[in-house]
């Protein structure tokens, strides 16, 4: 008897959404592509507990006939192909005739549909694979479908989706790149009765930009054009100061398709290259245009990932045309500003840190490992160098300021005893505290120590519930992109543990109406996009305890003095009287040492005195 068997359809659709249909945003996706096939200008989207629930898409295209509507659930039914030579020439975002049969085989989908010359519209229902029959029925030019209850025959794949609100992230993710392609569409999304996302019709990408990420991002752009005979780039980046510790804000369009494709990125980040710190991403909006005969989109069933026929010339042109749209702006005056404020956080607590190595003269902003033995060594050897050089005309001091102090009598005991206690620190390059010790000197990051500290003492209030609140006067507004509104409000309830009162201000602002008075320095802004920037949407509500750590992390980094910053005599002697001995500040939160020890013998060996 033959083992080998055919598989039934209903198995076979089954595999086949399971390559398509990964969650509610894989089908929002494919239905909002057939919808801008059609030709819509208008397209609704209704959900409910994140499209679980409740999918519903309507649009006002084309519509279909009966005829179209009843085999619109057939494998491989499509308007799009009519042979094999039309896949190396495909203008559409949908072609395979897979989505709606994947659809209907894990879930309740109904399609109403009426075309412009119709009076009366067509309605069939497909349930777990199995297809009823076509019925007339009443309804607008255009096409509505209704997918309810998505995975409820396969409860294995429904038990792998995220919260409610993760999966909500991932959906506005998904309707602001179509927005963003397509800025004269009208785009609305209604989430358990609430309008949570509406783009009304843009008259370009620049207002769209504006309208979704707001003024910072909008009046930063940086335009690019280019047009020539196999590629046309339009759209905009911005500068090095404006950046991501990660990919998520590069939005690239392939002929009105949103892609991630490696050349690509490449071919970004080399225009960047020795303008951004290390592990950091640019921002930037691009369209591309290419005959499409000259890429291949048939490479994955969700069709993000395309194959370029000249992926030399995609990559080159790209790099040339975003290298030259900087090298015109500001960009060289911007470098000392993104190095201050954008350093990148080590994840692990080793002995290693990551160093950057770039800024214009730079061999390709590389990445070294620095051992502390290594960095000891190299302090040293500049302590060294400059104790070593002969104040004359090239050092750094003005006569008037090179002065010799007169040191204390030794037989004053109480002068000398003062003047040593107020001199064992001093503060140098207003970033690092040397501090004498009984075996040589310690040499501490002023920031790191600050916010070891911050961040052992949020966690004592925390616990011991004395956790003091301070009252804003006026509430801090922060304009969010839609993604990230969802997310930070899905964190309230942490944020609130923490002493910070966050309410919505609109449909992407929030109000930060307290903050915990012991950061009486925060900057919101900072605070609420590191937050966004450490926690990946798909941990929210994973681990409460976790994300709490998190963010106390990024409360006390974002509320520490900072590297750069002139502290008092008696501010850094507060700042070493606060560690304790039960307290480890070796190291803060993000893994970076605090201080550099440098034993008395190793100062005698630099200075040859044994």
């Amino acid at each position: 008897m033959s083992k080998i068997k055919v598989l039934p359809q209903t198995v076979v659709t089954k595999i086949a959404a399971g390559e398509v249909i990964e969650r509610p945003a894989s089908v929002l996706k494919e239905l909002i592509e057939n919808a801008i096939d059609a030709g819509a200008t208008h397209i609704e989207v209704q959900l409910e507990e994140s499209g679980k629930k409740l999918i519903k898409v309507s649009d006002n295209g084309m519509g279909m006939d009966g005829n179209d509507v009843e085999i619109a659930f057939l494998s491989h039914a499509t308007s799009k192909l009519r042979s094999d030579d039309d896949l190396f020439s495909i203008d559409t975002l949908g072609f395979r005739g897979e989505a709606l049969p994947s659809i209907g085989s894990i879930s309740q989908t109904r399609i109403i549909s009426r075309t412009k010359d119709a009076l009366i519209g067509s309605e069939i229902q497909i349930e777990g694979g199995n297809l009823g029959k076509i019925k007339e029925k009443g309804a607008p030019e255009g096409t509505q479908i209704d997918v309810r209850n998505l995975f409820y025959n396969t409860p294995v794949r429904r038990k792998f989706l995220k919260s409610t609100q993760t999966e909500m992230a991932h959906i506005s993710e998904m309707v602001t790149r179509f927005a963003l392609s397509y800025p004269n569409i009208h785009f609305n999304t209604i989430h358990n009765g609430k309008n949570v996302l509406t783009f009304p019709t843009a008259k370009n990408l620049k207002e769209r930009i504006n309208t979704i990420f707001g003024k910072e991002i909008g009046e930063n752009l940086i335009e690019i054009n280019l047009k020539e005979s196999d590629l046309s780039i339009y759209g905009y980046i911005l500068p090095p100061t404006h950046n991501r510790p990660n990919t998520k804000m590069q939005f690239i369009f392939l002929n009105g398709r949103y892609i991630r494709d490696n050349i690509i990125f490449h071919a970004i980040n080399s225009a960047y290259r020795n303008l951004l710190m290390s592990r950091r991403s640019p921002i930037v909006f691009l369209n591309l245009q290419i005959d499409s005969r000259e890429v291949d989109v048939n490479v994955h069933p969700t069709k993000i990932e395309v194959r370029f026929k000249n992926t030399g010339l995609i990559h080159d042109q790209l790099y040339a045309t975003i290298r030259s749209a900087l090298m015109q702006t500001e960009v060289h005056s911007s470098l000392q500003v993104t190095s201050q404020h954008n350093h990148p956080n080590v994840g692990s607590s080793t002995t290693a840190t990551k160093t950057f190595v770039g800024g214009v003269g730079a061999q390709h902003g590389k990445e070294i490992d620095v051992s502390l033995d290594e960095r000891k060594e190299s302090v040293m050897k500049s302590m060294s160098d400059f104790f070593s050089t002969s104040p004359d005309k090239e050092t750094p001091y003005h006569k008037d300021e090179y002065k010799p102090v007169a040191l204390p009598s030794l037989d004053d005991n109480s002068l000398f005893k003062q003047e040593n206690k107020l001199t064992s620190h001093i503060q140098i390059h207003n970033s690092y505290i040397v501090e004498e010790t009984a075996d040589g000197l310690n040499i501490i990051d002023q920031h790191a120590l600050h916010e070891v500290v911050l961040y052992h003492e949020i966690w004592e209030h925390i616990k011991s519930s004395q956790l003091a609140i301070q009252k804003l006067l006026i509430p801090e507004l922060i304009e969010l992109t839609p993604r990230d509104f969802i997310t930070i409000m899905s964190l309230r309830e942490e944020f609130e543990t923490l002493g910070l009162e966050i309410e919505e201000f609109g449909k992407s602002t929030i109000a930060i109406r307290t903050h915990p008075q012991i950061l009486k320095n925060l900057d919101f802004h900072a605070l609420i996009q590191s937050v966004l920037e450490e926690i990946d949407s798909d941990e929210i509500k994973s681990k409460t305890d976790n994300i709490l750590r998190k963010i106390v992390q990024v409360m006390a980094c974002k509320g520490a003095v900072k590297a750069g910053q002139r502290l008092a005599p008696q501010e850094i002697q507060l700042l070493l009287e606060q560690r304790r001995d039960n307290m480890v500040t070796s190291f803060c939160p993000h893994g970076r040492p605090t201080v550099l020890k440098f034993k008395i013998s190793e100062l005698e060996k630099q200075f040859k005195r044994i």
